[in-house]
């Protein structure tokens, strides 16, 4: 099953974009919460009520060095809870800390990953998920679908799954999927885009206008 999650720290959005789509939780980054109105308190709160218990959030680290990455990974767990991920960059250093959280049941979600070997490293240490950026690939010329094929394919023996980031288009987004993502994280504007069609609406402009050339106001339950 493909799982959705929203890329973003707007919970207000969120809100609103889980009554009527089913998703599998949120993900956060620096870029993101530094974009933030009102204190980092105050929206780590709001983060933990929409999530706690229903969704998955994942939450990346803010420190570099592997100790202090193992422990901000502790003090946050215990904060969000047994959903959560933390987000740890592909570094040396990174790749380090996610073999200690590994080792201490933290789930992890590689990120910042560019390559297909980048992510079998972060697998064999036994990271939950690796997140490739697609839109940064492709921004360097790299061909995003093949770099998923291949991760895909070097990941088939590990349980870690594919949580791809970094989409500017649904096409994009598509096309990832259909190459092996188990999952992605998108921003709510392209989950918004994703549903919309003009003809959708046109459609249902149709049907409204020739019940109500025929039937006025009356509604269907009228006939019975």
């Amino acid at each position: 099953m493909t799982k959705i999650l929203i890329d973003s720290a707007d919970i207000k959005k969120a809100r609103e974009i889980e009554k009527y789509y089913t998703i599998a939780g949120i993900t956060t980054n620096p870029t993101i919460l530094s974009k933030i109105e009102g204190s980092l308190e105050d929206k780590l709160k709001e983060l933990k009520e929409f999530t706690y218990g229903k969704y998955e959030v994942h939450v990346q680290t803010t420190e570099s060095e592997v100790e202090k990455i193992v422990e901000e990974a502790k003090k946050l767990r215990d904060y969000f809870g047994e959903s959560f991920y933390i987000k740890i960059p592909v570094t040396k250093a990174g790749l380090e800390a996610i073999k200690l959280c590994s080792k201490e049941n933290i789930r992890v979600t590689a990120t910042a990953i560019l390559t297909a070997m980048q992510a079998l490293a972060a697998a064999k240490n036994g990271a939950n998920y690796v997140a490739p950026y697609v839109n940064r690939m492709e921004n360097v010329g790299q061909d995003a679908k093949e770099a998923i094929l291949e991760i895909s394919n070097l990941l088939i023996d590990y349980p870690t799954e594919i949580l791809a980031a970094s989409f500017k288009n649904v096409k994009q987004v598509q096309d990832i999927l259909r190459c092996g993502a188990e999952a992605a994280t998108i921003a709510p504007e392209i989950i918004e885009a994703s549903i919309w069609h003009p003809y959708t609406d046109k459609s249902v402009f149709d049907f409204e206008k020739d019940w109500e050339n025929r039937f006025g106001d009356k509604k269907i339950v009228d006939g019975i």
